[in-house]
């Protein structure tokens, strides 16, 4: 079963190289590794030309989500690929996450025949010297993978997409990834939700390098995270956006009740404050843990 590894890169010549090597070391060897440049100005190209590699250089920089889109879009058109995993530039992957995450997706496959698949993992989130600061992401985070639904993910992601496999069901599902999705991981977990299962696996997989350029990064603490909701204007915005795309682009196949949710969900910005705390608890439009909820109660 072969293996697309698709890793977007900008910039990234610092940390490259070692997470390349943490690649070329993995148990499990049936993988390739297709790269898109996005019109990096520092030596990463000079450090991708060691590997063996597909490589898609770009001088046009089109950000991380798009990067994975044309990614994912790439190597459906021209590779026989089964599954996909996506690829931070950062980080450190764990020599058996290959083989671990391809064991289970080939085992749900088993259980659940010819419908779109993710599997996704925690992460060890350690420093830009790869010194531990938390043994797992999730804990630190206050995430709970089994909130998988979609109704809960339209309001919180719970998926990294630097730990996820998905099957070619589900990559073909994805994409193209219109511009108002937020991140390529959030819009394939809300696909995978719908129209196929997502499974997780508890266990680090991943060190998550931490440091001044990630694109996204854990929260610093709770305090600021909720001091930073209650300073953000239309905190609901791009999220409603996001969820106009799925609802537009999956319309025709979504059953009258999730139209129903989606389209509550979209209003949620118009409704009176009694009116959109009614349908946050009716459709349990909610986030993962107490301080979230509170700053969104509040803020809303």
């Amino acid at each position: 079963m072969t293996v697309s590894i698709l890793l977007s890169t900008y910039n990234g010549a610092k940390y490259l190289q070692e997470q390349l090597e943490s690649l070329v070391q993995q148990t499990y060897k049936d993988f390739e590794i297709i790269v898109r440049d996005d019109g990096s100005t520092d030596n990463t190209l000079e450090i991708l030309e060691n590997y063996n590699i597909t490589l898609l250089k770009s001088t046009e920089n089109v950000g991380i989500k798009q990067s994975f889109s044309l990614l994912l879009e790439y190597a459906l058109q021209n590779t026989e690929s089964d599954y996909f995993m996506f690829c931070d530039q950062d980080d450190i992957w764990k020599s058996d996450k290959v083989e671990k995450t391809l064991s289970a997706m080939m085992k749900l496959e088993k259980e659940k025949v010819s419908i779109p698949l993710l599997v996704h993992t925690d992460l060890e989130i350690v420093t830009q010297n790869l010194e531990p600061l938390h043994s797992s992401f999730w804990n630190y985070e206050n995430i709970n993978p089994k909130y998988n639904s979609l109704n809960r993910i339209l309001m919180h992601n719970t998926i990294t997409g630097c730990t996820a496999m998905i099957n070619r069901k589900l990559a073909i599902l994805a994409v193209p990834m219109g511009s108002n999705i937020i991140m390529h991981d959030w819009w394939i977990g809300l696909i995978a939700s719908y129209f196929g299962n997502i499974f997780y696996i508890d266990e680090q997989l991943i060190q998550y390098r931490q440091h001044d350029t990630n694109n996204i990064g854990v929260s610093k603490s709770k305090i600021r995270y909720l001091s930073k909701f209650f300073n953000r204007s239309n905190i609901l915005s791009k999220y409603i956006l996001q969820a106009k795309e799925f609802l537009q682009k999956y319309k025709n196949y979504l059953d009258k009740q999730t139209i129903d949710m989606l389209e509550a969900f979209i209003s949620l910005e118009s409704q009176s404050f009694f009116s959109r705390r009614r349908t946050l608890f009716k459709y349990k439009f909610f986030k993962q843990g107490i301080i979230k909820n509170l700053g969104l109660l509040v803020k809303m």
